[in-house]
């Protein structure tokens, strides 16, 4: 069995045709809150990608970190290459992250009262049945809910 080859925006100064209208538009908070429920909505292309019988968007995927988070099927009757999906990050999220990047660097702490927060990323994917697979990353703040000792946050404040 060949891997697919999984194509993504290449230079982000000269987008072609065809990265505009394949490469995943990720919409979604940039901060969210462990425990809470986020909407994030994939889109295909910064140009809506057509969705013919012979050429539409089959399935786009989400996932947070390695973790799938979703999967939706298309077809050529869908309106648009398009789905929505519910993000819910958890504590445990935060605290294997942290453990993972370091105890001292890449993990946000806040200085008055210990709260952390670490940067995941969100992975969609999308196959074309014409042009295969196509990739796109955003990254997010994970906040986590636990509230340290100490001072007010100002994290939570906000």
């Amino acid at each position: 069995m060949t891997e697919q080859v999984i194509n993504h925006l290449k230079d982000p100064e000269n987008i072609t045709e065809t990265e505009m209208k394949h490469v995943p538009v990720i919409e979604s908070e940039d901060v969210m809150t462990a425990e809470g429920l986020f909407e994030v909505t994939v889109r295909l292309g910064e140009v809506p990608h057509v969705m013919q019988d012979d050429h539409y968007i089959e399935w786009i995927e989400l996932y947070l970190g390695d973790t799938k988070v979703g999967r939706v099927e298309l077809s050529p009757s869908d309106e648009k290459a398009e789905a929505t999906f519910t993000v819910e990050p958890t504590e445990e999220i935060v605290g294997i992250r942290a453990y993972e990047i370091c105890h001292i660097r890449g993990v946000n702490v806040c200085g008055d009262c210990g709260t952390k927060a670490v940067i995941m990323k969100l992975k969609a994917l999308a196959s074309c049945n014409v042009h295969g697979l196509w990739q796109s990353v955003k990254q997010v703040e994970i906040l986590s809910k636990k509230i340290g000792e100490g001072k007010a946050c100002r994290w939570h404040a906000k």
